[in-house]
Order: structure tokens, then sequence, then C-alpha cells
């Protein structure tokens, strides 16, 4: 299909033919098209149902208005989650001039901007752009401006200077495969680096939760901070953030001196849980982690202690030693990264479950048709093969953890502490 905003004739069918047919099968709709009226862009009608199912929860607070506009199907797959944008618009604060280099959506954009910021959202894509506005105007926005050009071209031609600077590489190289090094993305912010800083106080660039972070902290000199944010335990992304009077380099020993903070948001943004670290004790802590004897065995699984899961973002940032320390809590082994208390921790940053005890091999036929999730880790089957072979219905009321104790297969039953 050729997008083109500009060619709609009727906004007012448009959007009410959208409203009115949000919950019907986009194929049926399709196949009836003859029957519907011509004096909109049918296709683009049909993206905008589709779209809506899919960002029910991921843009809620925005598509509650009709006349949200999504330019295609990959704007809104590609558009920031409206929690991470909330809690961008926190980084920033208020009554600050911002850039948003690769607005797309304008989700990080129209955050920033509810929040009494000066924005300036730059779309290199028309379509995209000509959506942008359209989405500008159904907010309460008092300074808020789309440019429709090449960001990279705008930034290093222009004399205006920001308070921020966001950045979200696109992570597709000219083959449409994923990448996740930011020297791979579009624009190469590394590259950019210094016409960024002449141009900017503070800089946040989005990346992929699949970042090498340990690469990342190499190839730039000003980071002040890194976030890892996820959205009810799925980790969303990793953010760097840099600083023209950052020093990440600790003058008495030449280390790096960066904190890097793991933090799990709900579906408004709000701070569910986090955890903060410094980048060198993390690394140091992985490099010491190799003592057997502070590694669970079966005697250690007993009923009525808790079994400690970490979040994705905790997975990220690998702070196994201070876990251990924080929440008195044994490792059940070095690649397998699940946690045992005695005492029920309140803050812990991942899921906590009571255990039941442990799975012997006589009592697997009893399992059949039990309620439960099913959690690998550093085990030979995956959570869908171990399911299928124990005939496990999906549930959250019990949970089967399989894992290894030293080399040996595990599995432990445990239950939710949730009413």
């Amino acid at each position: 299909m050729t997008r083109n905003i500009d060619n709609q004739h009727n906004w007012k069918a448009f959007f009410r033919f959208i409203e009115e047919n949000r919950d019907k099968d986009i194929l049926k709709l399709k196949l009836n098209e003859k029957s519907f009226p011509d004096d909109f862009d049918f296709d683009l009608a049909l993206t905008q149902i589709e779209c809506r199912k899919k960002c029910k929860d991921k843009l809620k607070n925005f598509i509650s208005n009709p006349n949200f506009l999504f330019p295609d199907k990959i704007s809104s797959e590609q558009a920031s989650h409206q929690a991470v944008g909330r809690f961008h618009a926190g980084l920033t604060g208020t009554e600050k001039s911002i850039i948003d280099m690769t607005a797309g959506l304008g989700i990080d954009a129209l955050s920033m901007a509810l929040d009494d910021n000066k924005v300036l959202a730059v779309e290199k894509d028309s379509e995209k752009a000509k959506a942008l506005i359209h989405n500008a105007s159904l907010l309460d926005l008092h300074d808020f401006k789309v440019l429709n050009c090449d960001s990279c071209e705008f930034i290093k031609n222009s004399e205006q200077k920001f308070d921020f600077i966001f950045i979200d590489p696109a992570r597709r190289d000219s083959a449409n495969k994923r990448v996740y090094n930011l020297r791979d993305c579009s624009p190469d912010v590394l590259d950019m680096m210094p016409i960024l800083s002449e141009k900017a106080k503070h800089i946040l660039i989005k990346a992929s939760p699949m970042l090498d972070i340990s690469q990342t902290v190499k190839d730039f000199s000003n980071i002040s901070a890194i976030k890892v944010v996820g959205v009810k335990g799925e980790c969303k992304e990793v953010l760097i953030i840099t600083d023209s009077n950052a020093d990440n380099h600790n003058s008495n020993n030449g280390q790096q001196e960066i904190n890097i903070e793991a933090l799990d948001l709900d579906n408004e943004g709000n701070i569910i849980n986090s955890f903060t670290t410094n980048l060198n004790k993390v690394s140091s802590d992985f490099q010491k982690e190799s003592s057997k004897s502070s590694f669970l065995t079966e005697k250690d699984i007993i009923l009525g202690k808790f079994l400690l899961e970490p979040s994705a973002m905790i997975m990220k940032i690998s702070p196994w030693k201070e876990i251990m320390e924080k929440y008195e809590a044994t490792k059940f082994g070095p690649s397998s990264h699940l946690f045992i208390s005695e005492k029920l921790p309140e803050d812990f940053p991942g899921r906590v479950t009571e255990i039941v005890g442990i799975i012997k091999k006589a009592d697997r036929r009893n399992l059949k048709g039990m309620e439960a999730t099913v959690v690998t880790k550093n085990h030979p089957l995956s959570s869908a093969e171990l399911r299928k072979s124990l005939q496990i219905k999906e549930g959250d009321k019990n949970f089967i953890y399989a894992t290894k104790t030293g080399q040996k297969p595990v599995l432990i039953l445990t239950k939710s502490l949730k009413a």
C-alpha cells in the first residue's frame, strides 16, 4: 500500500469507520471492502484497527483518543511503550529544550512535551511526520514542533542548542536484519558524539535490550548512567545517558565509576522496583564468582523457603554478589541464576515464590493436568518441551522451576504468594 495521509477525502468517515469496526476481524473487513464508502483510504483504516488491537495496552492512553493516527504498522511495533515514554519524560524534567532526532510515532517526544518541555521532533519519513503533526494537534501542548528532514544534517547545520538530545537509532541494517551494536545502528551515534555533545548538555540514547553494556562503556567517554528499563518484567531497553561534564573514570585507580540501574515499570510508567549498582563493582564480583561452597545443593531446597527469580533487567546487569548479600540468599550455581532465601524479601526485583518441594521422577505422573508456570534456567529442556513432557496446563498459582544444583538437573515445585 502506498501511504499518503494527504489523500484522505473524509476524515470524519475515516475515523467513524475505525470506531464502528474496531473489534471486527481484519480479514473479513477486507473481503467486504466494496460494501464500504470509497471516500477514504480503506487500507489505512484497516491499519488503524490492527494497530489499535496490538497496542491496546502498550499505548492505551494515546489510543483512548479515537482520532489518534498510525502512519503504518511498523511505527506501532517500533514505538516506545507509553510507560517508557513517561519514564523518559521524568528524566528530562520540565521546562527544558529537547530534540528527539528519531521521532517515529512520537511517543517519547509527545510524553516529554506533555511535561511542559519545548520539544522539537525530527522525522525523516514524510508520512510519519504528518501523522505526528496530526497526533500532536490532539493534545494540549504548549511548545511542540515537527520537522520532516534528516536529523543528522539538521543538527550539524543548526546553531540551535538543547538541554537534552533523545535518540533511538534504527536497529535494522540495509538487509533488514536486526542489529544491536550501536556502531551498526542508524544513525551511528558513536560517530556523531562529538557534534551531539556540542549541541546538548545531556544525551539519552535508547538502545536494544541485547546491547553489550561492557563494550558500550568502552566506546563512550562521558557516560553518566546506564538504565536497564522494563515494563512488568519485560525488558524494553538499555538507556545510555551521557553528560558533557561526566568523567566515568575514577582519578585514583582509573576504573569506571558508572551507576547502572535496573528498573521495572507498571503500564503507567510508575516504578515498581529498582536496583542500583556500580558497573565496576558488578564486573569485579562477576570475576570472583567461582567458589562452589557458596552454591546450593538439593538439601537446601526445603519446604517453606523462598525461591527468588531475578527480573530480565537484573539478568542483564548480573549483580549476583549484591543480590546474595542484600537478600541473604544463596545462588543455585554459577550458571543457574536462581536464589533461595529463608526470609521473605519485600522489595526483590523479580518473582518470589514459596518452595513446596522437589519433584522426584516418581512424582511426575501426578502432575498431569496441573496448572502451573514452567520456568527453565540452565536446564537441558526448554519451558515448552518440559511443559509438553509433564502435560502441564498454563497457570499462575503454581510454578515449576527446572534448573541444576551442580551438574544435576532438578525440578522444584513452588507456589505463588499472591492471594
